[in-house]
Order: C-alpha cells, then structure tokens, then sequence
C-alpha cells in the first residue's frame, strides 16, 4: 500500500500537472482559501466560516469524498500565490473569473453574476456615474476586482485611489466622509452598507461585469470536474437559488430604498416653492393703500418672479402670492412704489409652500420665513 502510495504520488509530480485528488486522498480533507470578510459569501473567524460560497465550500468537499478544511488568507492580494504554492486545493473568496490569471489557474463554471458598483455618502447627490468620480478620492479593496478596474479604466479622470483591506474598512472611511467614494463588488457593498454603515449609500448599476467562480491550479483537471460537478447538480436542483434567498434575502432592495429615499428628499429639498407673503406696516408716514395693486418682485441668479397684485386693508396689513415657484436661492426683493429694496434667501427644506412675512417701515424692510 506503501509502494503504491508513493508510486501514485510520483505519477502526478513526473506529469507536470497537479493532481489535488491524491493530496486529498492522502491528507483525507480537502484545503480552501478564504478571505472570510466577504459576507454574506464567505464570512466569519478561524475555521467557522459561513454564507452562500461557504456553503457552495461544503458541497464540493462532499462531492470529492472528504471533510472540508478552511484555510484564511491575510486578503485578496494573497489568494492565488498561496494556490500556486500548493498550500491549498483551491480558491472559494467571492473570487472574479480573471482572463489575464487562466494562464496559470483554472476557473470553474460561475456561481454568481456580479459586477462593481459605486458608494457614496448619503449626503453625496454629485456621484451619479462613473464619470462624476473624476477629482474624487476613491476606496477599493487590494487585489479585488475594482482596484484593477480603478487603475485601469479612463473615463474619470485625476482619481486618487485610497486601497483597504476589506469593504468594511473601505466604507468605514467613507462613512466617515474621509473619502468620497466606494467601488467594489454589488452585493457586498450593499450588505455591508445596509448592515453596518448607515451613512453610505448603493448606486446599483454596474460599471464593471465579472462572475463569482471556484479557481484551481492550472491543469488540475480531476478537482476541477469535481468543482464543475457540484455547481451544476446545485444550479439544476435550485439549491443554489435557496442558497441565494437564504443568504441575500431583500438586503438589496432595502439599500436601495433606502437610496431612493434620500434623493427623493434631496430633490424635494431642492425644489422651487411657491410663497405666500405677508406685508406688514410698522412705520413710517405713507399710505398702505398705495401697494394696492402692484407686485413684489424677486431678482437673483435663478431668474425673475413677480408675485400676484397686492391687497391690503388699507390700514396695516396686505398679501400676495408668488405663485410661480421660486428655487431656492439668494435674491433681491424690489418694492418699487415705495422705492425699497430688500435681501431675501429662500433655503433649501422639505416644505413645497413657504409663508414669508414683509415687515415694511419708512425706509428699511425686513424679511422673515416660517
């Protein structure tokens, strides 16, 4: 037994190609690669690793025979030198199909269609594309997906690119508006971003497509059918969908809502208003019943708007409306019949109606919302 041991052993170091089925079959557990800071694929501590590709993890080792092992990288940069060396039968990290890596490993079917997407802080409305990163200080994490495509792309331009050790850390900075944005993988930033760092928000769409796949030595043909195998028996059942449900659930969805939420506030917050006024005298030796008539109006840098003629009692008190909403904005208020003027600034707030009070005297007016 001895003898054949090692003779097979030999046999698939003489060949030049790696054989993981007779170092499983010796060591009688099957060795995988994790970050484990990958929730909600591969996330946890020492051994206790969890989520959809953990569970994928449990699959294969059942299909190839043997107990799974979790072996933890010190982070994505690391994962395929410490594959190459032989220290591990293969890769399960939320890893990308790479074109320029199949040289030198091999790629199972995908497991997971996926792509980078861009964080920003949820007080942020400039970020709306890739484009409106140029002159941003941008986050990604080392060796992931979105720091090649960072360094690579030209669409922004004059980008500084801040790299971290994880998307936790990555979105920490940017919750604390140290940075002014995250690029990295969807479904973790938006699991990450709903969970833990309320201050940041998801902009779901995709500016970099790529696959969540199981990477093996090159070559290392029998574990690779046995990977294949598990992917496609799990795809064609529907586990891998339960998997899916079970471990994503509506965490998507809520970021978005959440998303949604706040440009629909921004927006609303920006939005011209419409302003009823109320003109009071406090002073002065004219005549109240010489505003009957006319018209305030307001003069800036977002246009014109003249209010509706002017009532009064005769005495004291008067009304009038601007009834083309105003934006917000600094403008001059002209009272021409009494040859006044007066600064207004109309600020940005949730309200669509705002009632302003013009208290007018001799020779000064004062302004005054609520």
């Amino acid at each position: 037994m001895l003898i054949g041991g090692v003779a097979l052993l030999l046999a698939g170091c003489g060949s030049g190609v790696p054989d993981s089925m007779s170092t499983v079959s010796r060591i009688r557990e099957v060795r995988v690669l994790t970050e484990g800071v990958n929730a909600p694929f591969e996330f946890g501590a020492g051994t206790g690793f969890q989520g959809m590709g953990a569970d994928i993890g449990e699959e294969i080792a059942k299909t190839v025979g043997h107990p799974l092992k979790w072996v933890s990288s010190r982070g994505a940069a690391h994962l395929f030198e410490v594959l190459r060396e032989g220290g591990v039968e293969m890769i399960i990290s939320s890893t990308a199909a790479d074109p320029q890596r199949s040289e030198d490993f091999d790629f199972s079917e995908p497991y997971y269609e996926t792509g980078d997407v861009i964080a920003h802080h949820r007080t942020e409305f400039g970020i709306t594309d890739l484009a409106s990163l140029s002159g941003k200080t941008v986050g990604v994490v080392l060796g992931r997906p979105a720091d090649y495509f960072m360094e690579s792309q030209t669409v922004a331009t004059n980008v500084t690119i801040n790299k971290y050790g994880s998307i936790d850390e990555a979105l920490g900075y940017l919750n604390r508006r140290e940075i002014d944005a995250v690029v990295g993988d969807e479904i973790l930033l938006n699991y990450s971003s709903i969970g833990s760092y309320p201050n940041t928000n998801i902009m779901n769409t995709i500016i970099n497509k790529y696959s969540y796949v199981v990477a093996a030595r090159k070559g290392d043909a029998s574990m690779l059918a046995r990977i294949n195998e598990t992917i496609s028996r799990m795809k064609s059942s529907g586990e891998l969908a339960q998997l899916e449900e079970r471990s994503i659930g509506d965490i998507r969805e809520r970021a978005q809502a959440r998303a949604s939420a706040d440009r629909e506030q921004d927006e609303l917050r920006r939005a011209p208003k419409t302003i009823n006024v109320s003109i009071v005298k406090q002073g002065g030796a004219w005549s109240m019943e010489r505003l009957d008539g006319f018209q305030f109006v307001l003069q800036g840098p977002n246009g014109t708007f003249r209010s509706t003629a002017i009532e009064t009692d005769g005495v004291s008190r008067g009304s009038c409306r601007f009834a083309q909403p105003v934006p917000p904005g600094d403008y001059t208020l002209n009272i021409s019949i009494l040859g006044l003027t007066a600064n207004v600034s109309i600020s940005e707030s949730l309200q669509t109606s705002l009632s302003m009070t013009v208290n007018i005297d001799a020779s000064r007016v004062t302004i005054a919302f609520r």
